[in-house]
């Protein structure tokens, strides 16, 4: 039986007997009041008693549940390869245009990024097995630095195997840059590399082009590293998908600024960084998209010569993912 029924039920047999003295007028007024009182007190208290278990019991949090961490996806879901892809757009005056491009879609948590230093190594990089993707960085100049790679850079690169400063301090300081946190976070931002971010973000690839920029507005110090860009060149975009993964595209030759600026509209990027462009645009990932003779003519206009490139930004595993 319930264990507050009890009390009440006792109470309520002792109110009965109150009711035969009563009946049986046998009972004085001092009792018979006393009786009333110690009758309507113990059912009072049996309520109270029974509200306050009530009110216990509903105040008791339910149990915290462990939410499991979601398991890190497989190695062939860290880089997605889409190759000759194509949207066709609408520019204002009427006309249509199409775009041909191929893109390497990045998961940004479980990935982190490699200097691959030296000159002319692409087909390394065609059979580098435990690398996901290969692509540009920020521009450099041909001059003394750096030890044998004889360049200057534009940008600093905070990558999982060091830390290389830019050597023209006034390009760091007034182009972009794209991050990626601790917590594996893609961020898209402007400058050079300041303590606050070394200390918050595991990779740093400054010296870009903001081509566009939905979530910060480009602070004053910004002037970027292309003009106007009539000419249609190659050209390697970074773009900030709103699932918060990370896009590589190399577009067809013969794309205009402004035909680009409909493409990355139609994509939906929340922004849009480009690197060093023209013949220097690489999108290699070993064993599915290789670097060729024919690529190098291809980006170049037919001068394989001026596609020569000191570095490489190597996209790999990163450890956290190894551990898992």
């Amino acid at each position: 039986m319930n264990t507050v029924a009890i009390p009440l039920l006792l109470h309520f047999v002792a109110l009965l007997k109150v009711e035969l003295l009563i009946s049986r007028s046998v009972l004085p007024i001092r009792l018979l009041s006393l009786g009333l009182a110690s009758a309507l007190l113990g059912v009072g208290s049996a309520w109270f008693h029974h509200r306050i278990k009530r009110t216990d019991i509903s105040a008791i949090p339910p149990p915290e549940q462990s939410i499991p961490e979601t398991p890190p996806p497989s190695r062939d879901q860290l880089v997605r390869l889409d190759v000759d892809q194509e949207l066709h757009l609408q520019r204002a005056d009427g006309t249509t245009i199409r775009i041909g491009f191929s893109r390497a879609v990045v998961d940004p948590r479980w990935t982190t990024v490699e200097f691959f230093g030296g000159w002319n190594r692409e087909r390394e990089a065609n059979d580098d097995g435990e690398a996901l993707l290969f692509t540009s960085g920020p521009t450099f100049a041909r001059a003394d630095g750096h030890g044998e790679l004889g360049m200057r850079l534009h940008g600093d690169l905070l990558m999982a195997n060091g830390l290389w400063t830019a050597d023209n301090r006034a390009a760091a300081a007034s182009r972009a840059w794209l991050g990626i946190t601790n917590t594996g976070v893609l961020e898209f931002g402007y400058g050079a590399l300041t303590p606050d971010l070394q200390d918050r973000l595991r990779v740093f690839i400054g010296g870009l082009h903001a081509f566009s920029n939905t979530i910060h507005t480009a602070p004053e110090s910004y002037t970027g590293v292309y003009g106007p860009m009539k000419l249609a060149d190659v050209r390697i975009i970074y773009g900030l998908r709103p699932d918060g993964y990370l896009d590589v595209v190399e577009t067809d030759d013969g794309v205009l600024f402004s035909d680009l600026r409909l493409f990355v509209a139609e994509m939906g990027f929340l922004a849009a960084y480009l690197p060093d462009h023209a013949s220097k645009s690489r999108l290699i990932v070993p064993g599915q998209r290789m670097w060729s003779e024919e690529q190098a003519i291809w980006v170049s206009g037919g001068k394989p010569s001026i596609t020569q490139m000191p570095f490489l930004l190597r996209i790999v595993p990163s450890r956290e993912w190894q551990r898992n």
